[in-house]
């Protein structure tokens, strides 16, 4: 089976279901210039009246021999299903409402009503507008009253921001979870501080510098994709952060996040105008234990 058969396949499939009223592929598969390589998955928005149907995987295997199959609640709040298929093929579906897609596109071209719609809409806009606009997409199923809707993205739309609220919570998770790794280091609990560690960069230190990108005119994506690409110099060094079960290595990795999280706060909050909550006596507090760590690690 070619990549090509692969794709007839979910599209096949796809028109035997009487609920899909529309299939958008999006990502490096669209792109006219390439871009994609033997590796690349498939991201599909399936546009259903019955997307509960959906939420589960089981439904995979009518397209292709299935692997391994899996259905998660994504951190953008919507069911994405995935598989791995015959060959190392995989596919990542979006189940979404016929209805709420029609509401999304019927409002996109109203910019100037941004703050009147209610917050779920708005995120529903710039989600869909990240993904379709992000890398391309194209319609696979759907009727020319669809393809009306999708002309809705070439409207203009305010970007989407980091909202002072999100900037808030970040910067009090991080330091309420680095006390929380520090204990873990000293204990000793390597592998939980080590688990916690890695969950600090990709919930808080992430966030922020997908933002500061943002504002610096780049074309960040979550979930740290392609950061390579999006990621200056200076936050590329400083994110080549090393732990493992041991710690000096812990210890040290902890002060790096630290020192990388306090400079990206400090540039969004410059930027966006945003109050930082005081964290100084818990930074101070932290350093100074660490250190203490750091010198009895290297000693013994």
């Amino acid at each position: 089976m070619t990549a090509t058969e692969f794709e007839a396949r979910i599209v096949d499939w796809a028109r035997q279901q009487k609920d899909i009223a529309a299939l958008v592929l999006a990502g490096s598969r669209v792109r006219s210039s390439g871009g994609f390589d033997v590796w690349s998955d498939w991201d599909f928005h399936l546009i259903t009246s019955r997307p509960q149907r959906y939420h589960q995987a089981d439904w995979l295997h009518q397209i292709a021999p299935c692997w391994c199959a899996h259905s998660e609640l994504t951190p953008r709040g919507v069911i994405k299903v995935s598989g791995v298929f015959d060959q190392g093929f995989e596919a990542d579906f979006v189940p979404l409402a016929s209805w709420q897609m029609k509401s999304v596109y019927a409002a996109m071209p109203h910019a100037d009503w941004k703050h009147m719609m209610p917050y779920r809409l708005r995120r529903g806009i710039q989600e869909t507008r990240s993904f379709m606009l992000g890398s391309g997409y194209r319609i696979l199923i759907g009727s020319s009253d669809w393809q009306h809707r999708l002309n809705a993205l070439e409207c203009e739309w305010p970007e989407a921001e980091l909202e002072q609220k999100e900037f808030k919570q970040h910067v009090t998770s991080f330091w309420q979870k680095s006390v929380w790794i520090f204990k873990k280091i000293v204990r000793p609990e390597l592998r939980s501080a080590m688990h916690w560690l890695h969950l600090l960069m990709v919930r808080d230190v992430y966030a922020l510098l997908q933002e500061e990108a943002r504002l610096a005119g780049r074309r960040p994506r979550p979930e740290a994709r392609k950061a390579e690409q999006w990621l200056d110099e200076t936050r590329l060094r400083q994110t080549e952060i090393s732990t493992g079960p041991d710690q000096l290595a812990l210890a040290n990795a902890l002060l790096a996040e630290m020192t990388l999280f306090s400079e990206v706060t400090a540039s969004v909050a410059a930027s966006r105008g945003f109050p930082v909550p005081d964290y100084s006596a818990v930074n101070a507090w932290l350093r100074d234990e660490l250190a203490k760590v750091i010198a009895n690690a290297r000693r013994s």
